[in-house]
């Protein structure tokens, strides 16, 4: 149900008779009866509106467009559908609002539409102020190129400050529609043309957003490096917790457990180099730069001292790498998952072959091929919407950014770097480490049982989640929760 009662539709007065000549036949709809509470911010709302859609030069398709990815983005429904109707009008087909709509590839590119460049431009602006705020350079320089093409060098500077004006706007309308549940909406999916039913255009059944508020934005940790970040946070005397992720994944992988931690902790998760948002490397990665990533995002925001650092497979070796590079003086609290501490030989090889794939076949071949070992078939309690969503992060990794992430995983060895003594606190204060590792992801789970008996039992401890396999904490959560949490809430 809305959240507060609509006022009535015949209701009298100037403002809502503004607004009534503005909607014309339509009337006072929903979203004006939820304002029309607060009669000032009403007729201000009412304004700002009325300049975005008929004040603008911006074209009919490009202005629309915007609104839908940002509608999508947010999941507000009531947005998408009061606007893909304008849209068509103003040109854009069933089949483009597919590839607006569609953010995880769930519908065939067969029967996807061709956005043209500078329509493709304002999809990638909406992507990033909505998702993180920041808008890159290149993405800002790029659109108001194609403007300046289009309209002119003094059109662009005018056009693009609409269309960014307009992205600002509609996440103020669609954050305000879902918050009040206007329209009773919010337990509608966008109707996105071709989306298979009963599947969410966000991906929210498997990936629910998480209800704390956050920002994120991009952090420079190297010269021609800058990782997407994310934030979530609780309050100010709660300690801190980085999330790093895996190969091939971005910083959703961890959405399902992050309500469950961000109860207590704030946390910051974000895109590893290569991933996701952030900047593919010029070159090959390795374990160095990867934990001294970490510890550039602890110094960007003002976090002295991490209360755990918390890594599954890539995400796992770089903390480990971390607690020997900056140890006890950055964090508290270690927690390793699904990863080892020396690279088999034969990684090698099997790495280069999965480069080699990728760039032959594409990402979506190897995410065919990862999946499945990922998660078990009749083994693993991963859903069919939890294995869908993994296949897409693993499908819309970047190549490259895959092939020199993938670099740091090969021939590697922290035993010999100085682990144990670093976890054991030979050199300075130990720290408590907990090995994760799902019962199903073959060898890892012995090998990090060894490594957890090598440190110590008064330093180090072992969970093994039953039914799970490489990222526990997407096929069993709730597991993992329980295996995670307590330990993190020791004192």
């Amino acid at each position: 149900m809305p959240r507060i009662p609509y006022v009535p539709v015949d209701l009298a007065g100037p403002i809502a008779d503004a607004i009534r000549a503005r909607r014309g036949d339509r009337g006072l709809i929903a979203l004006d009866r939820s304002l029309l509470h607060a009669p000032p911010v009403a007729e201000g709302w009412n304004k700002l509106l009325g300049a975005i859609r008929t004040g603008s030069d911006l074209s009919d398709d490009l202005r629309e467009i915007i609104i839908l990815r940002v509608a999508v983005r947010n999941g507000a429904s009531y947005e998408w559908i009061s606007h893909s109707p304008v849209a068509k009008k103003g040109g854009v087909t069933d089949e483009q609002l597919a590839v607006v709509g569609d953010l995880y590839n769930r519908i065939d590119s067969s029967k996807k539409g061709k956005l043209s460049p500078i329509q493709q431009a304002c999809v990638q602006l909406a992507d990033e102020m909505t998702q993180y705020i920041k808008v890159r350079d290149e993405t800002f320089e790029n659109l108001k190129g194609l403007l300046a093409q289009a309209k002119g060098p003094e059109a662009a500077e005018k056009q693009i400050t609409e269309a960014v004006a307009t992205c600002a706007t509609y996440n103020m309308v669609s954050r305000f529609l879902v918050a009040m549940n206007v329209a009773d909406h919010n337990d509608i999916s966008c109707p996105v043309p071709g989306l298979p039913e009963n599947v969410e255009a966000t991906g929210s059944v498997a990936y629910p957003a998480s209800p704390f508020n956050y920002s994120h934005g991009l952090v420079q940790v190297a010269e021609n490096v800058k990782v997407a970040t994310k934030v979530h946070f609780h309050s100010v005397q709660a300690p801190w917790i980085v999330f790093v992720n895996s190969l091939m994944t971005n910083l959703t992988m961890w959405d399902v457990v992050l309500p469950a931690f961000a109860a207590h902790f704030n946390i910051v998760t974000y895109d590893q180099r290569g991933h996701g948002a952030s900047d593919i490397p010029p070159s090959d990665n390795n374990l160095d730069e990867l934990a001294d990533d970490v510890a550039a995002i602890l110094d960007a925001l003002g976090i002295e001292r991490a209360h755990a650092i918390i890594g599954v497979s890539q995400g796992g070796a770089t903390t480990l790498n971390f607690a020997i590079r900056h140890g006890a003086l950055r964090t508290s609290n270690v927690v390793i998952c699904d990863t080892q501490a020396v690279s088999p030989e034969a990684n090698t090889t099997a790495w280069n072959e999965r480069k080699a794939l990728a760039r032959k076949e594409g990402m979506g071949s190897l995410a065919d091929q990862t999946i499945p070992r990922w998660f078990p078939v009749g083994q693993s309690k991963a859903t069919d919407a939890v294995r869908a969503n993994v296949w897409q992060m693993v499908a819309k990794t970047s190549i490259e950014g895959f092939a020199k992430s993938a670099s740091a995983l090969q021939g590697y060895d922290l035993v010999k770097a100085g682990l144990v003594e670093a976890l054991q606190g030979t050199s300075s204060a130990p720290l408590r480490t907990l090995m994760v590792a799902g019962a199903l992801d073959g060898k890892l789970p012995d090998v990090l049982q060894d490594l957890a008996s090598k440190v110590g039992s008064s330093t180090a401890s072992f969970a093994k989640i039953d039914g799970a396999g490489h990222l526990p904490m997407c096929d069993n959560s709730q597991a993992f929760v329980d295996a995670v949490l307590p330990w993190l809430l020791q004192k």
